[in-house]
């Protein structure tokens, strides 16, 4: 059976053994310490500069995409502007289609009128030119 050098660690009865003690250097413990300790603080001192860097980057993210949002705003309301006039531009492209479509009408109309006249009351035919 193996027990601890220092028996008052279990429940058993101790054996107070004053030479252990004297016996027991806690040097290469507290030397394991101080070197864990140390390896803590690098650790830390790492993750504190890269919480710093990560936290500049994050900074100029913000800025970067508060600027984009700014831009794309301006975008935005530019091609709103260009597709209300694009909707004007159908809206009396439409306008158009309908006033040619009632000339015509209006030239049927003329043409059948004209030739129910009598022939001595009969204007010469109506020609539409453009340009």
């Amino acid at each position: 059976m193996f027990l601890p050098i220092m028996r008052g660690t279990l429940n058993l009865p101790a054996v107070r053994d004053p030479e252990v003690l004297e016996r027991l250097d806690p040097s290469g413990f507290f030397s394991l310490c101080l070197r864990y300790q140390h390896h803590l603080a690098l650790c830390g001192e790492m993750v504190g500069s890269e919480q710093i860097h990560l936290g500049n980057r994050v900074r100029d993210m913000d800025f970067d995409i508060s600027r984009l949002m700014t831009v794309m705003t301006e975008r935005q309301k530019k091609y709103a502007k260009y597709a209300e006039k694009l909707g004007k531009v159908h809206e009396l492209s439409h306008q158009l289609n309908r006033c040619h479509m009632v000339l015509n009408q209006t030239l049927e109309s003329m043409e059948t009128l004209n030739n129910s006249l009598p022939l001595e009351e009969r204007l010469e035919p109506f020609v539409w030119t453009t340009g």
